[in-house]
């Protein structure tokens, strides 16, 4: 997105919160958004104030704007109910013995998942109880990190996975 972009945006966001920006830090609230929306596009960016402006009587900060950024712009992801039901179809149809075609049944995200616990484990534990709670963590945990990490400007997200480079930069 270009600052001619974020420029456009500021104003109508302004347009609904009256006496926002504040007087004399237009220019200021304008770096900041261009420093941490920039890797949005104007698409995403437009539908996430559209996002902001039907939810919300405050001005937004560049947390509100890049939540509903990722909210606008990916797929609704399962609950663990959802993917443990995935996975007990696949059992039932599939078994122990046809893992891989068992897999590729199922959404990507799942199979992943499944893998982590193993399909043998899926298959044969007994205590399932305790399997389907360990498995809702395990998926409640890795559905926040995704989600935390789809709302990380692209930079930072680079540099977080890769600690050279920030060294390099310093």
């Amino acid at each position: 997105m270009e600052r001619e972009d974020i420029i456009r945006l500021v104003r109508i966001l302004s347009a609904n919160y009256r006496k926002w920006p504040e007087e004399g830090k237009e220019d200021d609230v304008i770096s900041l958004w261009d420093m941490m929306l920039s890797d949005l596009s104007l698409d995403v960016a437009k539908k996430a104030v559209q996002y902001h402006l039907s939810r919300s009587v405050y001005p937004p900060t560049v947390a509100d704007i890049r939540e509903a950024a990722a909210k606008v712009s990916n797929p609704r992801t399962l609950d663990w109910i959802e993917a443990w039901e995935k996975i007990g179809t696949a059992i039932r149809r599939f078994g122990f013995y046809r893992e891989k075609e068992a897999l590729e049944s199922m959404p990507d995200e799942v199979a992943r998942m499944a893998k982590q616990f193993t399909w043998r484990e899926l298959c044969l534990n007994e205590n399932i109880d305790t399997l389907r709670a360990q498995f809702r963590m395990a998926w409640e945990t890795q559905t926040k990190r995704n989600n935390e990490q789809r709302i990380l400007p692209l930079e930072l997200m680079d540099a977080l996975e890769n600690p050279m480079l920030v060294k390099r930069l310093v």
